[in-house]
């Protein structure tokens, strides 16, 4: 299974839910996660793939979540 791939069952496993980018990060790899994210959304289709940072004292997190295709 590529890379893509994991990253795109980690979406459909946890649709509308916001996934850390360090869970992302350690499904797709450290290099390529976010090439990968956008290649589910370019080549699977999965169009809606949002994105979220949080501001915090310690730094800023990512974080994305999967809306599902819409009809």
């Amino acid at each position: 299974m590529s890379a893509r791939d994991r990253i795109a069952a980690v979406f459909r496993k946890r649709r509308r839910v916001w996934v850390s980018a360090l869970v992302l990060m350690h499904t797709g790899g450290l290099l390529s996660w976010r090439t990968d994210i956008s290649r589910c959304r370019t080549e699977l289709g999965m169009r809606r793939i949002e994105n979220r940072l949080d501001h915090t004292r310690h730094g800023i997190r990512s974080y994305y979540r999967y809306m599902g295709r819409t009809s």
